[in-house]
């Protein structure tokens, strides 16, 4: 017999089991939820480290991108520098 029912069951001090009996479900529910919510947590963290080399690799491209931005950038105004009359 679970501790919930033993509790409900003995008819002295009912009132005092049937609290004792209500805190117990109350904790077995909130316990519940921990256990749900640290299984999510260890599904996110198991894809953490996929999530944090994409977004390595994604920073390097950027990087990459506006360094050559800033080259064309600079190549172009060398070039309307050297050239000014195609640049118009």
């Amino acid at each position: 017999m679970d501790i919930v029912e033993s509790l409900r069951a003995d008819a002295g001090h009912n009132e005092m089991n049937e609290q004792a009996a209500h805190e117990i479900e109350r904790l077995r529910l909130e316990n519940e939820i921990l256990r749900s919510a640290m299984q999510c947590a260890n599904v996110a963290m198991a894809g953490a480290p996929i999530w944090h080399t994409q977004h390595r690799i994604v920073s390097e491209v950027l990087v990459s991108l506006q360094k050559a931005l800033a080259e064309a950038e600079q190549a172009e105004a060398e070039y309307v520098e050297t050239h000014p009359l195609r640049a118009a």
